[in-house]
């Protein structure tokens, strides 16, 4: 009995040191917001901030991080970025090594970008965003309840019991697992088509235009508005809209607010349906095998809670409207048929832009009682795009501005975002920014 007892203990005890062995790592995360905020290493740096995000197919860490970290200037090469607005040239540091806890993540390459708008708006020093490199590598578990990732070397090493399979599939090379939804709208109509997984949207669902417009949503959502943003690379504009219930793979959610983009140029198309975010991510227990093609979904705590609404139109402010009354009666300040007032600080010698050209602009710009919202001298780089890329008010008033001419502008909000706003911007508000235009690149 004694020998079989000790075997016993012996046999526990390799279980146990085996266990332990496969899974490689454990790591903490903290949240701002829905974004997953882990601490990473690169050279001898210190702790850096990044957001996890299975929605990151490239590793990227902010320009003035890797300056301070010593990532070297002479390994690069520059790389176009798709972003919101578009695609845009960035540098990539070349062959870099990273730490996230005790794993070592060899030879990556990292695309330089400037994240002081996304840590404001997020309210945390963001020095980059990591997902893809990692997950392929190793069987990745969320546990939300106890704000915990941990990596393991192979699914068999993970206690899956209880959880529900969902095979997933990459798509034209975009690394982001896709698997069907459907979703019930207004109208009581459904409508069934494939989701990317991404932990970086803090959403509950994104639809795609060509979707929306294949199946002609516009007239089968119901009340909806309108919600003006900030992308990587330009203002966006979502569409807010409530649907009746989701489902996938046996489980049913009821209403929930969700977000549709609005690209004029997109063609129907159908299949690919949109993004699947945090809000409904976090109410699962989650397991990504990259290797096997599987997420493994388990209900948590949270899975009952009910969704936020989306934010219903507002009306504009008082404030705003005494302000502009004013404003307009001060010397200097002139007023266009749209509403949009101004002031020449300085008037340049150049040529004025066309809607087809790509202007430089710096600018700051802020709310009328002082709140800075945006500044490219932050940022230290200029604005580059053609003016259909601007808000309203600011396309108007660069056109009529001769190269090497600064203005002051002062927006209206229906100029600029409207009665719904942004993050940083209320519904309703001016905006009132310094403008310099630097340069117009004719087309």
């Amino acid at each position: 009995m004694k020998v079989a007892k000790y075997l016993w203990i012996a046999g526990a005890m390799l279980m146990s040191q085996t266990a332990l062995k496969a899974q490689l790592a454990q790591i903490p995360y903290e949240t701002r917001g829905s974004h997953l905020i882990v601490k990473v290493q690169t050279n001898n740096s210190d702790s850096l901030s990044f957001i996890f995000d299975s929605g990151a197919t490239n590793i990227s860490i902010d320009s003035l991080t890797a300056e301070r970290a010593g990532i070297s200037k002479e390994n690069r090469e520059t790389v176009a970025v798709g972003g919101s607005g578009g695609t845009q040239n960035y540098k990539m540091a070349l062959h870099q090594n990273l730490k996230l806890g005790n794993l070592e993540i060899k030879d990556v390459n990292m695309v330089l970008i400037n994240f002081a708008s996304l840590s404001k708006a997020i309210g945390v020093k963001l020095d980059g965003i990591i997902g893809y490199e990692v997950l392929s590598k190793y069987v990745t578990k969320l546990d939300f309840e106890r704000k915990k990732i941990s990596f393991y070397d192979q699914i068999k090493s993970v206690d899956t019991t209880g959880y529900t399979v969902i095979p997933f599939e990459f798509n034209k090379n975009i690394l982001i697992p896709r698997f069907p939804i459907a979703i019930t709208l207004a109208n009581g109509e459904t409508f069934t088509g494939r989701v990317m997984f991404d932990t970086g949207n803090v959403f509950t669902l994104i639809v795609s235009t060509p979707f929306s417009k294949y199946h002609n949503f516009d007239s089968k959502l119901g009340e909806t508005s309108v919600q003006m943003g900030r992308g990587l690379n330009a203002i966006t504009q979502d569409q807010l809209a409530t649907i009746n219930s989701m489902s996938f793979n046996g489980f049913n959610f009821g209403k929930m607010g969700i977000r549709l983009t609005i690209n004029d140029q997109a063609e129907p198309k159908e299949g690919y349906l949109g993004i699947l975010g945090m809000e409904v991510i976090r109410r699962f227990d989650v397991i990504l095998d990259y290797m096997q093609k599987k997420i493994y979904l388990k209900p948590n705590k949270a899975y009952h809670d009910a969704f936020p609404a989306e934010p219903k139109k507002a009306g504009i402010y008082k404030e705003s409207e005494d302000f502009l009354a004013k404003n307009k009666t001060r010397p200097g300040v002139k007023v266009t048929p749209s509403g949009l007032q101004y002031k020449i600080i300085k008037q340049g010698n150049g040529e004025k832009p066309t809607m087809e050209d790509r202007v430089s602009l710096n600018f700051t710009a802020t709310l009328v009682n002082g709140k800075k919202v945006w500044s490219t001298y932050d940022e230290k780089k200029p604005w580059v795009h053609r003016l259909d890329k601007a808000l309203d008010g600011l396309g108007e008033a660069v056109l009529m501005m001769p190269e090497g001419s600064k203005w002051m502008l002062y927006i209206p909000a229906k100029l600029a975002f409207g009665d719904t706003g942004t993050e940083e911007v209320p519904p309703g508000a001016v905006l009132i920014y310094e403008v310099e235009l630097l340069k117009v690149a004719r087309s």
